[in-house]
Parts: C-alpha cells; structure tokens; sequence
C-alpha cells in the first residue's frame, strides 16, 4: 500500500470535527479520525504529536498516525522524527499560542533548512508539510502535521487553510483535553503503584461484591483463606450469612466494619470500608467501595533486603529477621537454611545487636513498625 490510498466519500466536516473529540479518552479511535482528516485534505499522511522542549530539542512523547503512516512508522521515524529533522529544533516551536504553518512558509526555516526536509522527507516517501501547532504547557506543544505525496510540492492551498483555521479551536479544545488526561492517568498509576505497593489488603468494590481493583497484598489474603474468594469478577462468600454481611457494610447499612470467622481462630479476616462513593443509581460504576481486608493471624510479607538496608544488617542476619517476623522459630529457620541452629542463634544475638534491642520479640516489633510506617 502507498500513500495515495482510493478516495472514500466526503465526511462532513462537523462530523469529522466530533470524531476527534470522541477520540481524546480512545488512542485506537485516531487511526480513524486521522485516515479522515487525510482524506479530506487529500494528503499522504495526516500525525498528531505531542512535544517537549528539551534543552535545543523537540522530544515527541506521544504520536498517533493514520493507517499508512502506522505501517510505515519505521521508515519514517528513522528521518522525520528524528533529530535529523529541522522541525525538532527548540526554535521551531510555536511562538504563539497557536498556528497554522508550513515548510514552506515558516520562518523559522533556513533555504538549507527547507532543502534538508525535501530530501529527508522523500527517502521516507513523503513529500512537504503542513501543520496546526498548540501550546499546552510551558516547553511543551501538540501538532498535527499533514504531508504531501511525493511528488506533489505544493504549499498550503487556500482550500486547505480555511480547512485548517475551522479545525483549530477544536484542535486546541482536543490538544487540552489530552493533556489534562495524560496528567490523570499519570497521577492515577502513580496511586496504583503505591496502593500496590503497601502491604495493606485493598479491594474496590461495587455494591454487588463486583471487583473492580485490587492490589497484589489482597489477591494474596483473599487466596489463602477459605472463607472468601474471588471468582467471575466477584468477590464470593462461602456462607450465605458472611455474604449479607459484607454486603450491608459495604453499603453503609450496618457501620464500616465486620468480621468473618474462617475454619480456625486464625484464619479470622477483618473487612473495613475506608471510602464509599455517593449512591447513583443512574450511574451503578460509580457506586463503589475502597474496603481494606485484614487478617490477624496471617503472617506479614517484608523483604529481606529492605531489612538489611534500613537496619544495616547482613543479608543472613535480614533473612533471618524476615523469616521471624513470618512467625518462623529460630530452630526452624536453622533448618530451613540447612545451617547450625548455634548459627542462626549467633545472626539473631548481631541483629539485636544492631537493632539496639534486647530480646527477639522487640526486634520483630521494631521492623514491623518501621515497615509499617513507611
């Protein structure tokens, strides 16, 4: 396939102009949109990226292409999107806070600058472009650049300018609003990667027991014990009465709290709702619950290396600390390791040691609250 694809029929522009924004949440949705606006423009490729100034640089960190441009994607980020290419100069940035530009009319351009991008655009089957430019944040801007076929030198028509200067505001609107998404997105997998991270059990909830989050301390507390599971979506109660139960907690009916009993004293699990949305029936997905699981007699998970680092112990001695703050003996964790028992006696007499405390249980306490609080 080439960059002179079959004409489709015309699409209106206002429609054209609504699929662009039906596109901000839906990065699958631009190949679409962008096939359309290149066929409108009748254009051998039509890409919308964001950049960041860095240092002389212009860094693409998002690109979104038309079909064409997808399948050709190597060969032309091997020169076009490249620091071979003038446009991703620092002084090629929009001066304003947006325009409507070209090879050929910028001037930001040199006659040297124009010749590098005729035969640099060419080795990528592309011939000279045309573009909208956005400011989005101090050093940063979006762009959609349009190119013509090889062979086809023209400039910006007239037609192609009063083209460009209807799809501007929206462009802008579009521009904005894709950065106030990626802004969410990065905020929220920075949250998904602490919730994931603490070894509190964390489960989201809807009021029908569907899951819609978990993190990995929970997938592992709702495994080990035989009271709750997690199946098709759901959570699932063994017994009808713990399944009513965690229902009218999670939905506020009987106080944040319950606890269910599992086959032996240990194996008790603690349920709290830390944070319900408001009741939209109108809108069920937004009708969850934040609720954080606990068991008291499931051993904590830390890591022998965090020991080490923070207490300044050997890995022996930390292997050893983690290994008693699981609930293992002395005795067992000898055996375990395959050393002497007056070995793992003599880790344990450095690790108090250097922990500052006297007895075994103070040194369990002290790395579980210290683990804790961080």
């Amino acid at each position: 396939m080439t960059g002179r694809e079959e004409r489709q029929p015309p699409v209106d522009d206002n429609q054209l102009i609504a699929t662009m924004y039906g596109a901000v949440g839906e990065e699958l949705r631009w190949t679409a949109v962008l096939d359309a606006i290149k066929m409108r423009l009748g254009v051998a490729s039509a890409v919308f990226q964001s950049l960041v100034a860095d240092k002389d640089d212009l860094v693409p960190f998002l690109c979104r292409r038309d079909t064409w441009s997808t399948q050709e994607a190597e060969r032309h980020d091997a020169w076009a999107n490249s620091p071979l290419n003038p446009r991703f100069r620092r002084d090629t940035e929009p001066q304003g806070q947006d325009e409507i530009e070209s090879d050929q009319r910028s001037l930001a351009f040199t006659a040297a600058d124009r010749e590098a991008l005729r035969l640099g655009l060419a080795t990528c089957g592309l011939g000279p472009g045309f573009w909208l430019g956005c400011k989005t944040a101090p050093g940063e801007h979006t762009t959609m650049i349009f190119h013509r076929h090889v062979g086809d030198g023209r400039d910006m028509t007239e037609a192609d300018l009063y083209f460009l200067q209807q799809l501007l505001p929206h462009f802008q609107q579009v521009s904005l609003l894709l950065a106030k998404t990626a802004g969410y997105d990065a905020r929220l997998a920075m949250t998904e990667a602490f919730m994931d991270s603490t070894s509190l059990a964390l489960v989201a909830c809807d009021r029908d027991l569907g899951l819609q989050w978990m993190n990995a301390a929970a997938e592992r507390l709702i495994d080990t014990l035989p009271q709750i599971a997690r199946s098709a979506g759901k959570l699932r109660l063994r017994a009808m009465e713990a399944d009513q139960m965690v229902r009218e907690t999670i939905r506020g009916q009987k106080g944040d709290t319950c606890r269910l009993v599992g086959d032996e004293p240990a194996q008790v699990l603690h349920l709290r709702v830390l944070r319900r949305d408001a009741v939209d029936r109108r809108r069920p997905g937004n009708n969850l619950a934040l609720v954080a699981l606990c068991s008291p007699g499931t051993a904590p998970s830390i890591n022998a290396a965090e020991v080490a680092d923070l207490f300044g112990l050997t890995m022996a001695e930390a292997m050893l600390t983690a290994h008693l703050v699981g609930g293992m003996t002395v005795k067992d964790f000898a055996a375990h390791r395959g050393i002497a028992e007056g070995t793992a006696r003599m880790q344990l007499k450095s690790a108090l040691a250097k922990t500052g405390v006297g007895r075994q249980a103070d040194l369990v306490r002290q790395v579980c609250q210290s683990l804790a609080r961080l």
